[in-house]
């Protein structure tokens, strides 16, 4: 920097004496050298700019330390309230009718064949390997559509709800028609028609989900890994209140009016619902401005695209090639362990699905309001896990509370597999038996919605560096965990009968069991280094050794 001459203005103690005095002022090594007319030479510390010609006499100006509660009010602050309510709301009902679908179903299955675990197991195996086929493409298809955010996922809900109320109108005719000598005459050619409609709402519902939790919620976070967290827990919970009332709800209809009314009374439900939620994804979209900044964003950088050539066999070849190389991508990053820990948690039969419905109803003496009961114990349970994982996320990290949410699943599940084998001579169970398996359940559903909050916002910020391919790289995991939910349905299928759905108890525990060591030996260990801190723990034992 040139010599430069500065004037001064300064008055006297007095006040009432100004004078003049000049300075010449250079820069060197990474100071401020000011030299008086009097020869006096100071020394004055550089401020630290990316270009020392930045520096100016201006007085600092203090820094808010980052993360600071001023911060997160301010993040608070930024959220368009209404819409995040709206939003949720949107969630609450396509949630709801998916999972009064997701009860109702088995409900169905168990009543009209009573005697065999084999048409619920069934329609869960198709049902998850469509979504495995195919999963993925709709990841793809909402990449490809990013232009066309708001329509496309108007189009799914649509889809859903006709997928919903075309599924519970094909119930009504074998209710109602119902005979025992014409049972399979009747029975099967619906139950093709039913599992048609079942592969079509999976697909919708995959396309739901990941344009609206996983897209739109990571543009609404806008980089922010505190509001990305509390965005995923508000949705979550949304999910797991779907899951407490749906099943109340659908065990009232049927224990009050019976089948065929409650397939009505769901239909009608299904239905009414669906101009809410197509007009308030329009309400939700316009209010946050970044949405409709990165569909322009997206038709901006789009390249032209080329004339869609037929159906044919290069065409497949080219499905073929790119499902390899997305599976390929997404197997070689670390976060792909994490991935295949909570997929195995997906073959178990340690849930309120099809098959351990199917289960209770035909082997103990439990009622419907009763399952449905503890099912919402369940769930309230889980809720707990959707406030557990943020704090424990706020202390010990993403990776940390991953592993401790596994064991926190994996512990109270070994008296659940005990009841399975003790105390089950007849139907009537004891009370201990009952405190086992559901105490037990319950007590394991914090830890599983805890890891599935913390894995889910691992994955999501691992894909942010992708935006061309997030989705579809996003959808590999919706297949992957419906590939192990297959293999859960597989086990229920080999063994069918109801008595012997304690071995597929055991595989299921084996499977979570796997999944907590790949995740705290293999991902856990990989992105931390180790273990145990056994640094501390060493400081820990020499400052006990050491004597007073």
């Amino acid at each position: 920097m040139s010599a430069r001459l500065c004037d001064e203005r300064c008055s006297s103690s007095a006040g009432s004496v100004s004078r003049l005095s000049l300075f010449q002022v250079h820069v060197s090594d990474g100071m401020i050298v000011t030299r008086s007319c009097s020869g006096r030479h100071d020394l004055h510390p550089l401020p630290m700019y990316e270009d020392p010609r930045m520096a100016t006499t201006e007085p600092d100006i203090p820094l808010r330390p980052v993360g600071s509660d001023d911060e997160a009010e301010t993040e608070r602050d930024e959220l368009d309230l209404r819409a995040l309510v709206l939003l949720a709301l949107q969630q609450a009902s396509s949630s709801f009718s998916f999972r009064t679908a997701e009860f109702a179903y088995p409900l169905y299955f168990v009543a009209l064949y009573p005697d065999s675990l084999l048409p619920a197991s069934l329609y869960g195996f198709v049902t998850t390997a469509a979504a495995i086929v195919l999963s993925s493409t709709v990841g793809h298809l909402v990449d490809r559509f990013a232009t066309h955010r708001l329509a496309l996922v108007r189009c799914f809900v649509l889809a859903q709800k006709a997928f919903v109320c075309g599924t519970y109108a094909l119930f009504l005719p074998l209710f109602r028609h119902w005979h025992k000598q014409h049972q399979d005459a009747a029975f099967w050619p619906l139950f093709v028609a039913i599992t048609a409609l079942g592969c079509a709402l999976i697909l919708a519902n995959v396309g739901v989900s990941v344009v609206t939790e996983r897209d739109w919620i990571t543009s609404i976070a806008e980089g922010s890994p505190r509001r990305l967290t509390r965005l995923n827990a508000i949705m979550r919970r949304i999910d797991l209140l779907s899951k407490l009332l749906a099943p109340l709800f659908v065990s009232l209809l049927t224990s009050q009016i019976g089948y065929p009314l409650s397939c009505v009374v769901l239909l009608a439900t299904s239905a009414a619902t669906t101009l809410f939620e197509f007009f308030s994804l329009g309400v939700v979209f316009r209010r946050f401005a970044v949405l409709a900044l990165e569909q322009q964003r997206a038709r901006e950088q789009r390249p032209s695209a080329p004339a869609r050539a037929p159906f044919s066999v290069k065409s497949v070849r080219r499905w073929l090639a790119a499902q390899y190389h997305d599976w390929r991508t997404f197997s070689a990053m670390p976060v792909f362990i994490s991935s295949l820990s909570i997929s195995l948690l997906y073959m178990s039969v340690l849930s309120f699905d099809a098959s351990f419905v199917a289960y209770l109803k035909s082997e103990t003496t439990y009622s419907d309001p009763f399952i449905a009961g503890m099912r919402g114990a369940c769930v309230v349970a889980g809720l707990v896990g959707t406030f557990v994982s943020p704090l424990l996320t706020q202390r010990i990290g993403l990776v940390r509370t991953g592993s401790w949410s596994l064991w926190m699943e994996l512990l109270p599940l070994t008296p659940v597999l005990a009841a399975f084998y003790c105390g089950t001579a007849s139907p009537s169970r004891p009370w201990w038996n009952g405190l086992m398996l559901f105490g037990g359940l319950a007590l394991s559903r914090i830890g599983l919605w805890s890891f599935d909050l913390a894995q889910l916002a691992q994955v999501q910020l691992a894909l942010a560096g992708l935006p061309q391919r997030k989705n579809a790289l996003m959808a590999l995991q919706f297949s992957l965990q419906s590939i192990l939910d297959m293999a859960h349905h597989a086990l229920t299928l080999g063994w069918n009968k109801p008595a012997q759905f304690a071995n597929a108890a055991a595989t299921s525990y084996a499977a979570i069991a796997l999944a907590t060591f790949l995740y705290v030996g293999l991902y856990a260990r990989r992105e931390r280094g180790h273990l145990l801190h056994l640094d501390a723990l060493a400081a820990s034992l020499l400052r006990q050794r050491k004597p007073a």
